[in-house]
């Protein structure tokens, strides 16, 4: 039996059908989001092996074998995106030479790093988020040491992270109309807030997108249910 032929099971199951894996996340809290995802992505990293493998085969030599092997990596490659974004053609995200996801040129770990403390929620008065008025990225509130939710904010002609944070205490209801909106207003005096800049413009939004994803599947935040993977 040929190789592709030995393969060709998982590749279907996992990487064509990686809407199918997204539409299964999209149903799931947080926790179970995260765990799905660490499944589909060690499945992915198991094919990906075998295609190495492949691609260090004396095959290579064959035209139509080096070509297949090179049409898998690209397979691959997006199956691995589509599990951060729900959508391969999504430019800013990209799969580095060694296997890192990369969210607007840095990785995770990198973005990480670049988190800004700036208090309790109930104490953010516009005047501490006048700096951040017209940035947009993300932003999560911690309790007790853990993070209990992770959100975005995009809207970057009318208020960016100011908005979007006194939403959550100003008197108006309009983030509180779901649950973890309730919760993050309820502990507003709890709740330290850290903002993530990521840019300030519109071709800036896919990449808060994508890394709001990816940041709640890796941190299994508590108060998150994602709609919209």
């Amino acid at each position: 039996m040929g190789f592709w032929n030995k393969v060709g099971k998982i590749a279907g199951n996992v990487i064509e059908n990686a809407p199918a894996i997204i539409e299964a996340l999209q149903k799931e809290g947080a926790k179970k989001q995260a765990e799905l995802h660490k499944r589909a992505e060690n499945r992915i990293s198991d094919y990906e092996k075998k295609v190495t493998l492949a691609a260090k085969s004396n095959k290579m030599n064959d035209p139509a074998y080096a070509r297949k092997v090179h049409e898998e990596k690209e397979k691959i490659k997006k199956a691995r995106i589509n599990l951060y974004t729900g959508n391969s053609n999504i430019k800013t995200v990209e799969i580095k030479e060694n296997g890192d996801v990369t969210f607007g040129g840095l990785t995770l770990s990198q973005w990480d790093s670049r988190w800004i403390y700036l208090g309790t929620l109930s104490s953010l008065s516009l005047e501490n988020l006048q700096t951040y008025n017209k940035s947009i990225g993300l932003y999560k509130a911690e309790m007790n040491g853990e993070i209990t939710y992770l959100g975005r904010a995009i809207e970057y002609n009318n208020g960016g992270f100011r908005k979007r944070l006194r939403d959550y205490v100003r008197n108006s209801d309009s983030a509180r109309t779901h649950g973890s909106g309730k919760k993050m207003h309820e502990s507003s005096h709890l709740l330290k807030i850290s903002v993530l800049v990521v840019g300030d413009g519109a071709e800036d939004v896919d990449t808060v997108k994508a890394l709001e994803k990816a940041m709640i599947a890796k941190h299994k935040v508590k108060w998150n249910i994602q709609h919209n993977l």
